[in-house]
């Protein structure tokens, strides 16, 4: 699907889904007549369909201070908090395995980027969770890193669908057709749980390093690639009533002079913006964790919360004023995992 023909589905969106609604309106209230007692409610919990951005070696302070008016919308309208994950490996593969599971590399396994000794089996990723939970849901990745597709096609069931980006040409326009992938999948299907990554701002953060003269283009560039998700969710969700969260997370951070895999404050700074119903605008919570983010998915969707998970779900309203910084729980030895 073309960005052309999504945007004229966008305007015609609210049209279609009337007709739909409708209908879907009269057959409940059919039913509803015939099968439920008088006096009886029969309600569903409504779910909150959620689109999890992850913004590969993506930095908040970075963000904060770029021209990326979308992330800082999402800021000003959510929860948002730096973490940091020192003690856990600041590698691609085992944060957004993280991320996806809710738990840290000592129970995932993965602690670099050949997965080698993943174990999804114990801990399966949250597509996985949502699948054996509710079938009938959609589960969505669709990435730039091919890395993702091997954690979102573990497990059985695994992802509905798993798609990995042909390149391109170069990151950003590979991060581009990622983009309109997403909100073309948002428009036409409104899937309750997609997670996708864009790559091009680690490119930078390797090429140049946070302080060099490629890291905030790359910023300003995938600001806008974010900016196509949010306007598809915001235009389902106006056009459906469906509620919608949105949460934009990071797997490392990066050196100034450029990279990661050590074990310096830089390297393991991450973040997590949380953007939806119950969550507080402009509220600053820098206790939340990457590993919170599967269990806020699950919490959304109203699915169980597994007791083996290490993350919490985000919480709604304003959080406490601690004045600690989230990250992993001390049990967890940095090992070898660098200086």
């Amino acid at each position: 699907m073309t960005a052309v023909t999504r945007n004229r589905m966008l305007r015609t969106l609210p049209l279609l889904l009337a007709s739909a609604t409708l209908a879907a309106g009269l057959t409940t209230a059919s039913a509803g007549v015939g099968g439920a007692a008088p006096g009886s409610s029969a309600a569903v919990p409504q779910v909150t369909n959620t689109v999890v951005i992850g913004l590969d070696g993506t930095m908040l302070d970075q963000v904060k201070a770029a021209d990326t008016p979308t992330l800082h919308r999402l800021i000003a309208e959510g929860t948002s908090g730096r973490s940091s994950i020192l003690g856990h490996p600041t590698i691609s593969g085992p944060s957004w395995s993280t991320i996806l599971t809710g738990v840290w590399h000592t129970k995932h396994g993965v602690v670099d980027n050949s997965f080698e000794g993943a174990n999804y089996a114990e801990y399966p990723s949250v597509f996985t969770r949502i699948e054996t939970g509710n079938p009938q849901m959609r589960t969505v990745a669709i990435s730039t890193w091919g890395g993702i597709a091997t954690i979102a096609g573990s497990g059985d069931p695994a992802a509905d669908v798993v798609v990995t980006t042909p390149s391109a040409g170069d990151g950003a326009a590979t991060d581009a057709a990622t983009a309109e992938a997403v909100a073309d999948e948002i428009t036409a299907n409104g899937p309750e749980f997609v997670f996708t990554q864009l790559d091009q701002v680690d490119g930078a953060g390797h090429s140049s390093g946070t302080a060099g003269s490629e890291y905030e283009p790359a910023l300003e560039r995938v600001d806008a690639q974010v900016g196509t998700i949010v306007d598809a969710v915001d235009a389902r969700s106006e056009a459906t009533g469906e509620q919608w969260a949105i949460i934009v997370t990071s797997d490392h951070g990066h050196r100034p002079e450029g990279g990661h895999g050590g074990q310096s404050d830089a390297e393991g700074a991450t973040f997590v913006i949380a953007r939806g119903a119950g969550y507080k605008a402009g509220s600053v919570d820098d206790t939340l964790t990457i590993a919170d983010v599967t269990p806020t998915v699950l919490d959304n969707l109203g699915l169980d919360q597994p007791a083996d998970l290490d993350g919490t779900p985000i919480p709604g309203g304003a959080p406490a004023a601690t004045g600690s910084l989230g990250r992993p729980p001390a049990w967890i030895s940095t090992g070898s995992l660098g200086g």
